[in-house]
Parts: C-alpha cells; structure tokens; sequence
C-alpha cells in the first residue's frame, strides 16, 4: 500500500518562485521499510533555463550555500547531463504522484510550495490537495528518534526523499507499537490500515 509519496527538491533560491536543479520522490507505506522493499522512486535533473523562462528565482545566498557543500552534492545538483525541462518534470512528477493519499516534504514551507507554485505556472492541477500535504520536520520534534540512514551524498534530491521516508516509517512504527495511555498501549493509526 504505498500510496505517500515523499518529495524532495534541490533549488537555487528559498522562495516559492525557486529555480528547481532536481526532483526526487519515493513512494512509500508509512507502515512498511523502504530498506527491505523494492522501492517505487522519481529523479529527474531540471533544465535551468527552461526555469529561468518561467521567470523563476536565483539568491546569491542559495548560490553561496551550494559552494560550501561536498562535491559530490555540487556534482549531482549541477551536473549538467540528461536535464530536462522543467514543464516535462512537472508532468513527469504529476504521474507519479496521482493517486497518492498523503504527499510528504522535509518542512511545511519549502518542497511543496515550490512544486504548487509550478503546477500554477505551466497552468496543471495540482496532483494533491491541501489536506493531504504532510510535514516530516514536525513528525521528526515529536521526540522519537526517526533513526534516518546516513546518505552517501547529502542534498541529493532522491537519496534524501527516501532518507525522509525512512524516518517516517521508523517513527510510525515506533507510534503503533509503543505508546502508551492510561497504562495501556494504543494503536495510532489503526483505521488507516
């Protein structure tokens, strides 16, 4: 039942008009382990020009931000290969996540408004709706140790989205099996199952 999808972007800017560098996605059942499952994954590499015609944004602090990261991140977020644009990737991104229940980001404020404001501009229907945009920032505070796998590159779209689906199952798991109330263990989640 993977029916969350877990996204992730690599920008050049923190506002919702960012330049989009890369997309990446999972799909994943937050009751299940993405390490031990075939998992159901979304790369692409954006063209940024094609970004840049749709009147999307450049920070020179985002610019700085990247040039302090590993290599291996400047590698994968600017190599300039296999780019396409960025109207084909939303396409792309809204046939992998039609159907899903929930959609899923690393913060409320940053992935899923990117992508919102970017299905508004090539003129497509959002492939979710508001009620269904989970948060994994807020699940990870909640004081369960979301056990995340280490990356082998940090920032690269799709490693993360998968990392971040891994500590949402992990959490999750440990909701259902472990919480207590009034002395008795309880069953969160139980009618999504």
């Amino acid at each position: 039942m993977n029916n969350h999808v877990m996204i992730d972007l690599e920008t050049l800017d923190v506002l919702p008009t960012a330049t989009i560098l890369t997309i990446g996605a999972v799909k994943f059942d937050p009751f299940g382990d993405l390490q031990k499952e075939k998992q159901d994954t979304f790369y692409v590499k954006v063209d940024i020009d094609s970004c840049d015609r749709i009147g999307a944004t450049v920070s020179q602090s985002t610019l700085d931000w990247w040039a302090s990261q590993s290599t291996e991140a400047q590698a994968a977020a600017f190599d300039p290969n296999d780019r396409i644009d960025i109207h084909d990737a939303i396409n792309q991104l809204y046939k992998f996540c039609w159907g899903a229940k929930y959609v899923w980001s690393h913060g409320a404020g940053f992935d899923v408004i990117i992508l919102e404001n970017y299905f508004r501009k090539i003129g497509k229907a959002i492939p979710w709706s508001f009620w269904e945009v989970r948060d994994t920032r807020t699940i990870f505070d909640i004081g369960i140790n979301p056990q995340r796998p280490a990356t082998k590159t940090a920032h690269h779209a799709l490693a993360d989205a998968v990392d971040q689906a891994i500590g949402v199952q992990n959490v999750y798991r440990t909701l259902r099996s472990s919480t207590m109330s009034n002395g008795n263990y309880i069953a969160p989640f139980a009618t999504q199952r």
